[in-house]
């Protein structure tokens, strides 16, 4: 009976588990790049050239993979030879123009008496002709050029260009492959500035303030230190796991810093 007591008094003796929130100094999050994109292009096709390899930087705009076009750079030169040929509007405009020019001399020579009214009305409806097929010639040549344009647009889909300046980190291409759709054979990579996704504990949201620099650790193979801003708390909390959402950017201008490394911050070290 005096062991159970004892035992009980030195259970009661022992300092309680702290909170889990409290207990907790690092939270973890992996680092990104702010701008990620795995790429494919918008039409089925065979590639033609792969001007670009992994690890070169490149910048937006720039082509990263061209299929082949053969058959959309004829349709383009159908078009453009459509939507520049002059002759059909300048026979209508000159037609326009003569009928303008006669029905001024009838206009005239009704005034003299030389020309009857029905003559003034047969030389205004001849202008108006006129004008009618001067405006359809125009109207033609517009829809010839908006053709072109489609045309263009189309040859575009058969190209892969970066959407932004970064790095090609992969590509799984060659010439000769083919390629669909669904493909996504280029990722490019901005690693100018990288992104760190911590979930903090409620406890520390009053402490962390949004624009603030804050210290971070950064693993292996960097292993050091670096100061990061804090850009987003998410405002709704995790209500499973009690946590809030942050984002942290990290200056990496000279690149020097791989992104998929892992980030801590130091709670303890927040001020209070």
């Amino acid at each position: 009976m005096m062991r159970r007591a004892a035992l009980a008094l030195a259970l009661l003796m022992l300092p309680l588990p702290a909170p889990a929130q409290e207990a907790e100094a690092l939270v973890r999050g992996p680092v990104r790049p702010q701008r990620l994109a795995a790429l494919g292009p918008q039409a089925d096709g065979v590639v033609r050239e792969v001007p670009v390899v992994e690890g070169m930087r490149v910048e937006r705009g720039a082509i990263l993979v061209r299929l082949a076009d053969e058959l959309q750079a004829a349709r383009i030169g159908l078009a453009r030879a459509a939507a520049e040929a002059e002759g059909e509007l300048r026979q209508a405009q000159i037609h326009h123009a003569e009928a303008a020019a006669v029905l001024l001399r009838t206009q005239q020579a009704a005034g003299r008496s030389a020309a009857t009214e029905w003559e003034v009305r047969q030389a205004r409806a001849r202008l108006e002709v006129a004008r009618a097929v001067e405006d359809a010639a125009t109207e033609r040549r517009r829809v010839e050029q908006r053709r072109l344009e489609l045309e263009l647009a189309a040859q575009e889909q058969l190209v892969i260009r970066a959407p932004f300046d970064g790095l090609v980190s992969r590509l799984d291409t060659v010439p000769g492959a083919t390629l669909l759709r669904t493909d996504r054979p280029v990722t490019v990579a901005d690693l100018a500035l990288l992104e760190a996704v911590l979930y903090v504990p409620a406890a520390a949201w009053p402490l962390l303030r949004p624009g603030a620099s804050y210290a971070l650790q950064l693993s292996d193979p960097v292993g050091r230190s670096v100061m990061a801003q804090l850009r987003h708390v998410d405002p709704v909390m995790d209500a499973a796991s009690g946590r809030f959402r942050t984002v942290f950017l990290i200056e990496n201008a000279d690149g020097v810093l791989p992104a998929g490394i892992e980030a801590a911050l130091d709670l303890s070290g927040l001020p209070r």
